[in-house]
């Protein structure tokens, strides 16, 4: 059975997974969610890499066919470096910028992401690529948003809420149109982000294209451009580096109210005993 692993500082990475299940709905999934270390979005870009390189070797030794960088931050940290050593194929993910100028040719676009993100030359490069960019598209850092995110379980919706309120919307120059979701915790928050907005503003990520990518490079053919129906039940090992009960019930109650169902499966025991895990403060430690 084809075996991928998925990446992430935390549930974020969710929305990926989900995607990737529309099109490859017959793999097991090795979820790796580093909450011991999270949020990345405020960390140096080294750090980042450190991390993400700690979590590629262990989907390696998972025997993983692929590995799905669900972050953008460690996508924009680290996806290149892996890549010069990779034994299998890197998916990562960038802000759906080209996506939301597309689908939305007239009017402003709004980029939420994290430090990370929105201050990296990958960032840079991809506006100045992509014409009338740098003209239409605000990009917005969100602190400390990811991390609330992650705890939603806890906080719930209120706090999420007032954040946009207080945060984000004395940053706008002018409403947006769309606004692109360039950390995939952002994902999660679609109802707050239309209360604050508004219900005419479109919301886009670029979970559908991590996916199709996979698809081409795991089967080498061209997935059609609509998406599949999500299977109702999923082949999924959670493996979260801190906090790992609740987090792994949180998981599986958001995969569930998405409507897939997770089969009970056995940690993989190609995985051997890897050192302790690196910390990169500040982030939460076991």
């Amino acid at each position: 059975m084809m075996r991928i692993g998925v990446f992430d500082s935390g549930i974020g990475g969710l929305s990926t997974l989900l995607a990737c299940l529309r099109r490859l709905p017959d793999a097991e999934y090795l979820f790796y969610g580093d909450t011991a270390n999270a949020p990345y979005g405020d960390k140096d870009p080294d750090a980042v890499l450190r991390l993400t390189r700690y979590a590629y070797d262990w989907f390696i030794q998972a025997e993983a066919n692929a590995v799905v960088l669900a972050c953008n931050t460690a996508t924009s940290a680290a996806v290149a470096p892996l890549r010069e050593r990779a034994q299998v194929p890197i998916i990562g993910i960038e802000p759906a910028i080209k996506k939301a100028l597309t689908l939305h040719p007239q009017g402003p676009v709004l980029l939420l992401a994290t430090e990370l993100t929105v201050s990296g030359s990958k960032l840079r490069d991809l506006l100045a690529r992509l014409e009338d960019a740098e003209g239409r598209v605000q990009a917005l850092a969100c602190p400390g948003l990811a991390e609330m995110i992650e705890d939603q379980d806890r906080q719930g919706d209120q706090c999420i809420h007032d954040y946009l309120c207080r945060r984000v919307l004395p940053g706008l120059r002018v409403p947006p149109r769309a606004i692109v979701l360039g950390c995939t915790h952002y994902c999660w928050i679609g109802n707050a982000l239309g209360q604050v907005f508004g219900p005419d503003v479109a919301l886009v990520d670029g979970n559908d294209g991590v996916a199709r990518q996979l698809l081409r490079r795991l089967q080498r053919e061209d997935p059609p451009q609509e998406a599949p129906e999500l299977p109702p039940t999923a082949r999924i090992h959670f493996h979260f580096t801190h906090d790992p009960v609740r987090k792994q019930a949180f998981a599986t109650a958001l995969l569930q109210e998405a409507g897939v169902r997770i089969l009970p499966v056995s940690s993989p025991s190609s995985v051997a005993a890897l050192p302790d895990r690196p910390y990169h403060g500040p982030g939460r430690r076991a």
